[in-house]
């Protein structure tokens, strides 16, 4: 899915698709000797992807079989991970599931959760594996988890999951109600952040498996919690060259910053005052079921969010902080695109910023002031002009972040833009409110010509 939004003055454009992850199954026809619950991970097709190809290498899952008398629990929060070359957990020769790197055989899998408990995971080594006592984010909350089994008594088992997997420490766990199929995540779990995945990209999923397929290594496809934002730039100013430079150098250097802001404050006229972006969020998913599903169990995630805290002013904080806004590193390239297409075209990272953002979903007033610098160079003398602090806003209609959606902002810089070409002064990186023209052209007009003077006369006689 895809949404277009154009801007006045810097001409931002953001476009919005979903993109969810898929953990794909493995040969069907085949059974483990011991009968073991197992997962794996496939590219099932070209429009999903494998978990760890983008950077997860944990889960959490929860599992209920349907039993008519006793414990219907055979996972609760266990901690599924994933080896890879010196990514992800280190596993043993205790891990009697691991192995399979081709996904060829059923009940051998890269992803496993057996001795992954706290007091079972006791990897210290040097490499890029997750280490026991540095790596308390990626450890489970079990002391011990053992390998469980199929129930060949039962009609069905389902499993929920989520990811990145949630090390409570002493604080409250994620928690699912069987009875009412209901998922919790604590307050503070779902945080904005950037750029690492395994940190703040947030998935959940559900499957229920049939008799029929037990012995089958776990199918799960994953969706999101949050939304992606990545922004990209390309210039329209004709005669010049256009290089990004950094907002602030010193004492805390900045690329480019971005101020919740609302864009109306209903005072009659044009203003902004600061808005809140959720920046930390507890959710609770209720998944749709009868006593026994006849098909995958699906989440009722509208308005799922608990909010906690704010990016933004905090409603009991009268004074903005300087680190409340947004941060993006600015494009590094020595050129940026000059149409739309170059900026977005895949391959050509040179327009887009490093930084992706996680952004928690938002339905509010509040939209985003950026503020950016660049550099113009005069094709034809390099004549450099620097325009420092120029902004744009982006309206809450453009910033209301739907679960699962990737933001792309395209911002276009014309000869229009705002910032200052002499002395800023200091910066704010998280004012919210707009600049002023940056950019007077050179115009020559009230043309005059001075009269004749008069000069001496003198007088010749030609001979």
């Amino acid at each position: 899915m895809k949404k277009s939004f154009f801007l006045a003055v810097a001409a931002v454009a953001m476009t919005a698709c979903s993109n969810d992850v898929d953990l794909g199954m493995k040969d069907a026809n085949k059974q483990t000797a011991d009968n073991a619950i197992g997962f794996s991970v496939l590219d099932k097709n070209m429009s999903r992807a494998n978990l760890q190809d983008k950077g997860h290498y944990n889960f959490g899952v929860f599992a209920y079989k349907n039993a008519t008398t006793g414990v219907a629990a055979i996972m609760e929060d266990y901690l599924v991970g994933f080896n890879g070359n010196n990514v992800g957990y280190y596993f043993s020769s205790a891990q009697t599931t691991a192995g399979d790197g081709n996904n060829t055989v059923t009940g051998q899998s890269k992803w496993a959760y057996e001795k992954l408990g706290y007091n079972d995971y006791t990897y210290t080594g040097s490499d890029g594996y997750y280490k026991k006592n540095t790596d308390t984010f990626y450890m489970s909350n079990w002391a011990n988890q053992f390998l469980r089994y199929w129930d060949k008594s039962t009609t069905w088992t389902n499993f929920y999951a989520y990811a990145p997997y949630y090390n409570a420490n002493s604080g409250t766990e994620v928690e699912f109600d069987n009875t009412n199929h209901i998922m919790t995540f604590p307050d503070g779990y779902i945080t904005d952040g950037y750029n690492d995945p395994s940190k703040f990209e947030f998935l959940y999923a559900a499957k229920n498996v049939g008799s029929g397929s037990y012995g089958q290594d776990v199918q799960l496809t994953f969706k999101h919690l949050n939304a992606k934002i990545n922004i990209t730039f390309w210039e329209d100013i004709e005669g010049y060259k256009v290089t990004m430079a950094k907002l602030i150098s010193s004492p805390a250097e900045i690329g480019i910053s971005a101020a919740p802001s609302v864009g109306d404050t209903g005072s009659g006229t044009p203003s902004h005052a600061y808005g809140e972006v959720y920046k930390t969020a507890g959710a609770t998913l209720t998944f749709t079921s009868s006593n026994e599903y006849t098909g995958e169990p699906t989440v009722d995630a509208s308005n799922f969010i608990n909010t906690t805290e704010y990016l933004g002013v905090n409603k009991n904080e009268e004074n903005f902080n300087d680190n409340e806004f947004l941060k993006f590193d600015a494009p590094t390239a020595d050129f940026i695109a000059t149409t739309k297409d170059g900026a977005i075209a895949a391959g050509t990272n040179n327009n887009f910023s490093a930084t992706t953002y996680y952004a928690i979903p938002k339905s509010n007033n509040t939209g985003l002031m950026f503020h950016v610098s660049f550099v113009l160079t005069n094709e034809d003398t390099n004549e450099t002009i620097k325009v420092q602090n120029a902004t744009v806003y982006v309206p809450s209609t453009n910033c209301n972040w739907e679960a699962g959606k990737w933001y792309r902002y395209i911002f276009k810089i014309t000869k229009n833009a705002t910032g200052e070409t002499g002395n800023p002064g200091t910066i704010v990186p998280g004012d919210p409110t707009p600049g002023k023209q940056a950019l007077y052209p050179i115009v020559f007009d009230a043309i005059q010509i001075d009269d004749w003077g008069t000069a001496t006369d003198s007088d010749h006689n030609i001979k």
